[in-house]
């Protein structure tokens, strides 16, 4: 009788909490922190190999491929995992010792916190405690909610009801790609970040997308300082920069013909070009994750880490194509989506050991695990974006149909 009581819905939760608790031993997590670094060794390596070589002509193409493929990790697989907790150690407040060392490091409560830190760890156009606000709270915990800062179908109603040739449409997505971390995602981040310090209440016309556009046509909202966005977001960036071409022009004064005005000109555009193609590069593999008319969007708000909460994670995130650390590498480990949505303080090496199992669970009680080539998912996510398809609503479809069946044969043998 206890058995039949519980719902589908539950059970399948029931069985995915499981996998956590049984699954992940304290060897994958120490595994977890020396995958961590060898990646971001190998990130080191492929940079500064790829700008070592950058006073080669910007038609080599190596090296502003493997400088752009760098900064995109550091963001995708290194700063979104330890930020969200994946490599917070919390043995590590009760024994300090060497085995313990990553904890200070890679604790997500420090990790990118004030200046010097940003210096040090995560150095982008992004605030890192703005990302950790935007994207860790509002992001996660409202998923595909109205005010989730990630809805795409939201985010792009004007050029979904634009009435323009879709040529013109893949455009503007073309100018959003190869801009968005700083059009976009820094100062959005921003407004998160701040009416969370001044403890504002965000009203439906603050949920409007707030770009860098919008600081020079008067369309931020009164309380976000420009003033202050730009000194404490832009302005470490911009000096950090600075400086680096100020060495760089130095070596040119200094050994002028070694290192020409040519040379010089090809290292700035190398990492210009690097700039670009790590925004085309995110912006393939972190927009398409939950976008889609085979995802689902809600009207409803639902309780933090509940049954449907886990629900609303899985049949709303997208897996890409799995396989081996080059591919999960390439496609920043965002590629297991699902189980990141579903256990955000994960590492990015423990959804490689869970994933099977998450599967299995979801085909087990027939919920619906989603994964495609990446690809395939960036162009029906253009689909949406352009108004050609639409995400439609949970509430009342035939999935919520099927899975308040037992909820209701629940009652019935009640």
């Amino acid at each position: 009788m206890v058995e039949q009581s519980m719902t589908r819905l539950s059970k399948w939760a029931a069985d995915i909490r499981a996998i956590k608790e049984t699954k992940l031993t304290p060897e994958h997590k120490r595994q977890a922190f020396q995958h961590l670094e060898n990646i971001i060794a190998f990130n080191n390596v492929l940079f500064y190999t790829g700008f070592f070589f950058s006073f080669l002509d910007v038609s080599y193409v190596f090296p502003w491929v493997m400088m752009g493929l760098s900064i995109s990790s550091h963001w995708t697989t290194v700063s979104h995992h330890v930020s969200h907790g994946g490599y917070t150690d919390k043995n590590a407040d009760a024994d300090a010792d060497a085995d313990n060392k990553h904890h200070n490091k890679y604790n997500r409560f420090t990790y990118g916190v004030k200046l010097h830190r940003r210096f040090i760890d995560w150095m982008d156009y992004i605030l890192p405690e703005a990302w950790a606000c935007e994207h860790n709270i509002h992001h996660h915990y409202k998923l595909n909610e109205y005010n989730d800062p990630d809805n795409v179908q939201q985010n792009l109603i004007i050029l979904r009801t634009m009435n323009a040739p879709y040529i013109v449409k893949y455009g503007v997505i073309a100018f959003f790609a190869l801009t968005w971390r700083l059009f976009y995602y820094s100062s959005n981040s921003y407004k998160y970040y701040k009416a969370s310090k001044i403890k504002h209440t965000m009203t439906i016309d603050d949920y409007k997308q707030m770009t860098l556009a919008g600081a020079f046509t008067n369309e931020w909202p009164s309380w976000i300082s420009k003033v202050e966005y730009f000194t404490l977001v832009l302005c470490p960036i911009i000096i950090y920069r600075a400086v680096c071409f100020a060495f760089i022009y130095m070596f040119h004064m200094y050994f002028p013909t070694i290192f020409t005005t040519t040379h010089l000109h090809n290292v700035v555009m190398n990492y210009v070009i690097a700039d670009l193609f790590c925004n085309v590069h995110t912006f393939a593999i972190i927009v398409p994750n939950h976008a889609g008319s085979d995802m689902y969007l809600y009207r409803t708000p639902v309780t933090a880490k509940s049954d449907e909460w886990l629900l609303r994670q899985c049949i709303s995130s997208t897996n890409y194509t799995l396989g081996n650390d080059v591919v999960d590498y390439l496609q920043g480990w965002l590629n297991y989506q699902i189980e990141h949505h579903l256990f955000p303080d994960l590492s990015a090496y423990e959804y490689q050991i869970i994933h099977q199992d998450i599967k299995a669970v979801c085909h087990k009680h027939g919920v619906p695990y989603v994964c495609e080539n990446v690809f395939v998912r960036l162009w029906k996510t253009v689909k949406i974006m352009t108004g050609q398809e639409s995400i439609p609503y949970y509430e009342g479809s035939e999935l919520e149909k099927v899975m308040l069946e037992s909820s209701l044969y629940k009652l019935n043998i009640r």
